[in-house]
């Protein structure tokens, strides 16, 4: 067991699970934040949508988007820096376990919202409203995902401290030492005393 918390199946265990577990959480979140907007039963049987209505359906987007891009960085940020022994298949495992956030944020807020209306319109009365089901209408918001995770992951390979140090390899024995810049600095100004 000691050997599958280090290798490269429990890396994309643990990498995957993170994105799947972050995803199901943030669709929840999405789902307590967004507001639907509603159809109201017409005289004759149809439905309609007012004005203050039609703005609402773009807060699906606009929460989705929020939720996903502040979720896409920690969480690429997070698990870039946690899972750093092997930084490219980490790096590798960001883009897929973004697609997987971002579907099941989707999928589990999609869940737990309102029923097609449809099905909901037919059991109400006129003058009555149903809300609209929880969904992503600007395919583009899927995308704020892996872009969020991949500004989150340059954060950590970028910086020096993020990643763990790498072994350096062995000076040879006729090799010297690295001397410190202060000191190497010292020697060759000649205004120095």
């Amino acid at each position: 067991m000691r050997r599958l918390a280090r290798g490269p199946v429990a890396d994309v265990v643990a990498v995957l699970a993170t994105f799947a577990a972050v995803g199901a959480l943030c669709g929840v979140l999405w789902w307590l934040l967004v507001d639907p907007a509603q159809y109201t039963r017409t005289l004759r049987g149809g439905a309609t949508m007012m004005e203050v209505e039609l703005s609402k359906r773009f807060n699906a987007d606009g929460w989705y988007s929020v939720i996903a891009i502040v979720a896409g960085f920690v969480t690429g940020l997070a698990v870039t820096w946690w899972r750093s022994h092997d930084a490219r298949l980490t790096t590798f495992l960001l883009l897929p376990g973004a697609a997987l956030a971002a579907a099941l944020m989707a999928a589990v807020g999609h869940a737990l919202g309102p029923e097609n209306p449809d099905t909901a319109l037919a059991g109400v009365t006129r003058g009555q409203s149903v809300p609209v089901e929880l969904v992503v209408t600007a395919t583009a918001s899927y995308l704020m995902w892996p872009v969020a995770v991949l500004f989150g992951a340059l954060m950590v390979l970028w910086s020096s401290t993020g990643v763990p140090d790498q072994d350096e390899p062995p000076l040879a024995e006729d090799e010297p030492a690295p001397r410190p810049v202060a000191d190497e600095q010292k020697r060759t100004d000649p205004l120095a005393p």
